[in-house]
């Protein structure tokens, strides 16, 4: 039955998808795409959840994991969208590897959410972690950023994207 069922995607939470794909988030082969984050992102993870609840289960979950590497506990929250994203997932993912799609729309938000998930700004670098991606999907999205935003950036241990001072102004306004 619920193949048959279409779920009503707003723009405004395509946006914030695709930004999430870009970060943190993951989609199951059923088609439920997972958010989490630290407890130090907690607000942002439930303004997530807020942005997102007409297409979301209703609890944010506590998680607490035993790091054995680091014998460190890491706590975050998480939700879930509902499993109707399975064509998001063919778009998204290739043999369970994240990849970038080539018809990928990035704007200004969904730049903005990407930045949130896996972005920092320390001793006056801007980073936008892209470790999970290809070489040739991080040169993909440094086009995007100089065709469609005119942001320079490089490309920081083969796997960060790096947004060059010169654009700093540039990237700044529009996230």
């Amino acid at each position: 039955r619920r193949k048959n069922q279409t779920l009503a995607v707003t723009s405004r939470q395509e946006e914030i998808l695709i930004g999430s794909l870009l970060g943190d988030a993951y989609i199951t082969a059923r088609g439920q795409i997972q958010f989490e984050q630290s407890v130090h992102q907690k607000e942002y993870l439930f303004l997530k959840h807020k942005e997102l609840s007409s297409i979301s289960y209703k609890n944010v979950s506590f998680v607490k994991r035993f790091d054995k590497r680091y014998l460190h506990e890491n706590t975050s929250y998480r939700f879930w969208a509902r499993q109707y994203f399975v064509s998001w997932r063919e778009k998204f993912y290739f043999k369970n590897k994240k990849i970038v799609p080539k018809d990928i729309q990035l704007t200004s938000l969904s730049l903005a959410v990407w930045y949130m998930d896996d972005g920092c700004f320390s001793d006056n670098k801007c980073i936008i972690a892209t470790d999970g991606f290809s070489k040739e999907d991080i040169c993909f999205l440094q086009k995007i950023l100089l065709e469609k935003f005119n942001i320079k950036s490089s490309v920081k241990n083969e796997s960060k994207i790096r947004i060059r001072k010169e654009s700093f102004n540039t990237f700044f306004s529009l996230i």
